[in-house]
């Protein structure tokens, strides 16, 4: 009996060790620890592409942590990783890279690591600010000068100051098969060009840039010039052609106080539109073409200064202008004529009249002439 309950004895006691081991076993697991949780890229220029940043994962368990795999929330977002098992005590990485492209913004992002870690999910972040790239004006090109293409042939400033100088641009191409020049004719001494490059090769872009001085400018009102262009490429003819320049000189009233203002002059146009209508009559076709058609427009002084009227003039051809007052006292009226000759009117007119006057309120006002067949 004794013999038997001291075999019962050391069954139980082998079990314990065993089972103890079995638990010791049980309990190893690998752990890791990462530098940081979330990483912080700050401003990054989405012109630059990439970002990447590289965690680091160490092993602090008890036996080799394995990787299995790695997601993140944004397909924007890719990561790459350790695929070997990492020893106990060593270290691994992560490599995570953000594409911001198109991107602008502030961005956070999350990346899961699945591992046979005794945490089997872990999450980390990326975050950060993406500065958008400028954007780029897309051209196209529908004017040429020989193998020179253009994307306008006008130059237009709208309104100047004879305080400030502004800069405007022409976007040029060459598509023609062999190398060629550009040369602007001769400037007036308030307009400077750049080109460049002077020479492009095929398939090469470049740009004019014009310069309008207005401290040099002495007269207020509408400018329009003409400016020749020469293209000359090698083993062509070679080609002129004319760049329209054009702005509209104003006061600076940017100083005036409302006081001021509300005493100034202040213009008033019977209308903002004339149009002529149908200008063909096939009764009596010859003697019609060759007469002139003739509209008008009055305009009317409603402020408590004198009106002056600096331009009335369009930039059409087609349309002559005769001009009536240029200063017109507080309350008074002068009339214009505008007139069109049909014959010059192919299939439909439509142009604009530029009034540039000394109201504050108004320096630039817009009168459409219409006219068809």
């Amino acid at each position: 009996m004794n013999a038997m309950m001291l075999n019962l004895r050391q069954i139980i006691c082998l079990l314990c060790l065993l089972l103890g081991g079995f638990g010791v076993q049980a309990q190893e697991k690998a752990r890791f620890a990462v530098d940081k949780q979330v990483f912080n890229f700050g401003s990054i220029e989405e012109a630059k592409g990439l970002a990447s940043h590289v965690f680091t994962i160490r092993n602090t368990g008890d036996v080799p942590l394995v990787i299995t795999r790695v997601t993140a929330s944004c397909g924007c977002t890719r990561p790459e990783w350790t695929k070997e098992p990492i020893a106990v005590g060593a270290s691994g990485i992560l490599k995570v890279t953000y594409n911001p492209k198109g991107r602008p913004g502030p961005f956070y992002k999350t990346i899961t690591i699945y591992s046979n870690a005794e945490k089997p999910r872990y999450n980390l972040a990326i975050k950060g600010n993406v500065i958008p790239k400028p954007k780029v004006p897309t051209f196209v090109y529908p004017y040429a000068i020989g193998n020179l293409k253009l994307h306008t042939k006008e130059v237009l400033y709208n309104n100047l100051r004879q305080n400030e100088t502004l800069g405007e641009k022409i976007s040029i191409k060459n598509e023609g098969k062999t190398s060629l020049t550009v040369e602007l004719g001769k400037l007036p001494h308030f307009l400077t060009a750049d080109i460049r490059p002077t020479q492009l090769k095929p398939g090469e872009v470049g740009e004019i840039t014009f310069l309008m001085d207005g401290h040099a400018i002495k007269h207020k009102g509408r400018k329009v010039l003409d400016i020749p262009l020469t293209v000359r490429a090698v083993g062509e003819k070679e080609v002129v052609e004319k760049i329209k320049v054009a702005a509209n000189i104003i006061d600076d009233f940017s100083k005036l106080s409302a006081r001021e203002k509300a005493k100034a002059a202040a213009i008033h146009i019977s209308g903002t539109l004339l149009d002529f209508g149908q200008v063909s009559d096939k009764k009596n076709m010859i003697p019609f073409l060759s007469s002139k058609l003739t509209g008008t427009v009055d305009i009317t002084n409603r402020g408590k200064s004198d009106l002056v009227i600096y331009s009335f003039t369009s930039d059409d051809e087609r349309i002559s202008i005769s001009r009536g007052k240029k200063t017109i006292k507080p309350g008074e009226t002068t009339t214009y004529k505008v007139s069109i000759r049909p014959k010059t009117v192919k299939v439909r007119l439509e142009a604009l009249v530029n009034i540039i006057s000394n109201d504050p309120n108004g320096p630039v006002r817009l009168l459409k002439v219409t006219a068809h067949k």
